[in-house]
């Protein structure tokens, strides 16, 4: 399994191209064939258009899966890395679901494929999220809540930690009522899982994870930095009190 999960931030600009490159480089192949997926964004055009003109500046070639249209998930079985975009979690994942999506996407990895994404297309790939659909389905007063995912990796994620005010308080008390440990990462900031390993990715400086869990009533935080490979096994163990 290798999956690159990132916290936001615009492809379009370059904001993640590091991270972006290094997705790219898990295929192992100088001109790797790489197939989008904006079901969260309703297949957003605009979103398409840019994906595609800064994933082809790296050297990728573009395809994209536009289930919203009708578009054969079957594409899936023939990509060299994916890539999931941004948008309503929930309503991706039904969509998802209802299409096969999420078995091929399983298959995709097992065949030790890479795949990532930002936003929502970091979060599907965990046990839960702590997603902003809420705010989708117009429920007043609410910015986030949590949502179950595809459960791939066995952590609770949240992106957008840095850049938006109100997500890592939010997060923080989701996590209370959450078994395990919960990863929240900054914008610009990624989670790679290759198999039972993981580390910290960053595109722009001062963006970190920060993983979060309670025992007893008491909140244990810390914010991991860009580094090496470390045992995934260690993210319970360093906030064991």
């Amino acid at each position: 399994m290798n999956i690159i999960a990132i916290g936001g931030g615009s492809v379009a600009e370059g904001a993640t191209e590091s991270i972006d490159r290094e997705l790219l480089k898990l295929t192992g192949k100088s001109n790797p064939r790489m197939l989008f997926i904006p079901t969260a964004s309703m297949d957003s055009e605009e979103y398409c258009v840019g994906f595609t003109k800064a994933y082809e500046g790296l050297g990728a070639e573009v395809e994209l899966l536009l289930l919203h249209s009708g578009d054969d998930p079957a594409k899936i079985d023939r990509a060299d890395a994916i890539y999931v975009g941004g948008g309503n979690t929930k309503m991706m994942l039904e969509v998802w679901r209802n299409a096969g999506v999420d078995e091929r996407l399983r298959k995709h990895l097992e065949r030790g494929k890479p795949a990532g994404g930002l936003s929502a297309g970091a979060l599907c790939w965990f046990r839960v999220g702590n997603s902003d659909w809420p705010k989708y389905e117009g429920i007043p007063g609410v910015n986030t809540d949590r949502l179950d995912c595809l459960g791939f990796v066995d952590l609770v994620l949240c992106p957008h930690c840095r850049d938006e005010g109100f997500r890592l308080d939010e997060f923080r008390e989701m996590m209370r009522s959450e078994d395990g440990v919960g990863v929240g990462l900054d914008d610009c900031a990624a989670i790679q899982i290759r198999d039972e390993s993981f580390r910290i990715l960053a595109s722009q400086p001062g963006a970190v994870a920060h993983v979060i869990s309670w025992d007893n009533g008491e909140l244990h935080e810390e914010a991991i930095t860009p580094g090496e490979y470390q045992p995934l096994s260690s993210l319970t163990g360093r906030i064991t009190p």
